[in-house]
């Protein structure tokens, strides 16, 4: 028998390769591990050193099969204590586009895509144009349709709306939002984006809708609805009552005369849900889907393919529950009368209150992307960022 001997060198080349080959073994075991046990992946859709991104629910969502588009607001970071981390004076209206199901984004600036109109969240300066009236129908069922409703002002208004046929590469606007409200006279209109497609030229809002009366201001959820393309916009009903601080429905259709909105209170924090059994003209409460904190997070509200309801929403105080502060996910399998105990999407990692605003959409083949806003201040990154998680509903 022969004995080979191997110099110190060759030996430490030996170690060093196995060191490699074992480490990346046991990364791609762990990743692996991680998506087939629980069918969650985090990806950062904006992030930016010295910037601060928030609030996807504040624009809106949209998909075509792979292909989804956000919208976000990108401003300067600002290191102060309470309140959002950001400077309002150079804060910008945003879009990421990703072509891949949400692994991948690219970030686009919305004033080159047609977003014209200064806004709250949207300081162009000189630049902006003001909304005018829209003078020819919009075809809700273009296949590369989306729409986007935006207010001028938190609390007073007035909002206005955008629309493309070319899946958010340009928009026509903006187009003044026009309704006449029965009773008292509101304030304005305050909207972020929740619609439902009905047809070629109807469409169903949900308006947050601001009001003032002496020492008192609250702001209500109107449904709307439009016959004719746009051109205009007829009142329906309030969905639940006055001087209670509502906002930031996200609301969906059940089937041809039942629609379910899930609505954002404020003061005391509470996300209530009402059904409409008559397309819209009038509304009962459910009960509540989850339990909320701090000022309230808006949920972002799916119909899946499967039949379920899903639902995901933030957390913001610890104690709230178990898992502490995160991103959240729950379901319902009866058209939203009750809902599973939340499950935890997205914690545990240092995030601390100023998260949340969540859209969703569910892609081909079953999963779901959820975008919101997110940090990690507690282990030293103190930036705001857009993220994303991606999931199956089956293993939830």
């Amino acid at each position: 028998m022969k004995i080979h001997f191997i110099n110190q060198s060759g030996i430490l080349k030996i170690l060093i390769a196995y060191f490699f080959i074992s480490f990346a073994y046991s990364c791609k075991s762990e990743n692996n591990d991680k998506t087939s046990k629980n069918k969650v992946q985090h990806i950062k859709v904006f992030y930016e050193i010295g910037k601060y991104g928030g609030w996807p629910a504040n624009w809106g969502i949209w998909n075509w099969g792979e292909e989804i588009l956000v919208g976000f607001t990108e401003a300067d970071h600002e290191d102060k204590t309470g309140g959002h981390t950001f400077n309002q004076k150079t804060a910008m209206a945003k879009f990421a586009r990703s072509l891949d199901g949400g692994l991948s984004w690219k970030v686009e600036d919305a004033y080159e895509h047609g977003i014209t109109e200064a806004t709250v969240e949207h300081n162009i300066g000189d630049k902006s144009k003001p909304a005018t009236a829209l003078t020819e129908s919009i075809d809700f069922t273009h296949p590369d349709f989306a729409l986007t409703f935006r207010m001028v002002d938190m609390l007073r208004g007035p909002s206005s709306f955008y629309y493309s046929y070319d899946r958010g590469k340009s928009w026509n606007g903006a187009y003044n939002l026009e309704v006449h409200f029965p009773g008292n006279n509101p304030a304005g209109i305050v909207t972020r984006t929740d619609y439902i497609v009905d047809g070629k030229h109807e469409l169903t809002a949900f308006l947050t809708v601001g009001f003032y009366e002496s020492t008192e201001n609250w702001r209500q959820i109107a449904c709307v609805r439009t016959t004719d393309g746009g051109l205009t916009w007829n009142f329906l009903s309030w969905i639940g009552p006055e001087k209670i601080n509502s906002i930031m429905p996200s609301s969906i259709r059940l089937d041809s005369s039942r629609l379910l909105s899930v609505i954002r209170r404020t003061n005391p924090p509470r996300m209530v849900s009402y059904l409409s059994e008559d397309n819209g003209y009038s509304w009962k409460q459910l009960d509540d889907p989850v339990i909320v904190d701090s000022n309230g997070n808006p949920p972002a509200l799916l119909k899946l393919k499967d039949g379920q309801l899903c639902l995901v929403y933030g957390i913001r105080r610890s104690e709230t529950m178990p898992e502490g502060i995160g991103m959240y996910v729950t379901f319902s399998s009866d058209n939203g009368l009750t809902w599973d105990s939340p499950s935890l999407l997205r914690g545990n990692d240092g995030a601390i209150w100023d998260i949340g605003y969540p859209r969703s959409v569910e892609l081909p083949d079953g999963k779901i992307v959820a975008v919101y806003y997110y940090n990690n201040a507690d282990l030293g990154n103190k930036y705001r960022y857009i993220a994303t998680s991606i999931f199956d509903p089956v293993q939830k």
